[in-house]
């Protein structure tokens, strides 16, 4: 049987969550890792995504932490919509499962 696409994945708990996609998602085929800013009224989603935890940590470490300062933890999600996790920055470099979300994984939804 086959699985939701992650790009799929990502538009589901997007629209399930009220978050915005932004307009260059889906120009290159999504990675597993994504990063939901919520520093602003709306969530929004960022354009690009992941294929492994060092390029997604590398990019919150080099842009988010940055622009965000001492409220990143809490303006910042981190999500694997491989395997429904909930990731947190915990520095150097780390990322560290936070809890899991529950996803629409049915290839017809």
């Amino acid at each position: 049987m086959a699985t939701t696409s992650i790009k799929k994945r990502i538009e589901t708990y997007c629209a399930e969550h009220g978050v915005t996609i932004t307009g260059g998602f889906g120009r290159n085929t999504p990675s597993r890792y994504a990063v939901i800013r919520r520093d602003s009224d709306t969530p929004k989603l960022v354009a690009k995504t992941w294929f492994t935890p060092e390029d997604v940590a590398y990019y919150v470490e080099n842009t988010s932490i940055p622009e965000l300062g001492s409220d990143f933890q809490h303006s910042v999600d981190i999500l694997d919509f491989k395997d429904g996790r909930r990731l947190r920055f915990t520095g150097s470099n780390r990322l560290q499962v936070e809890d899991h979300f529950t996803q629409q994984l049915d290839a017809n939804a």
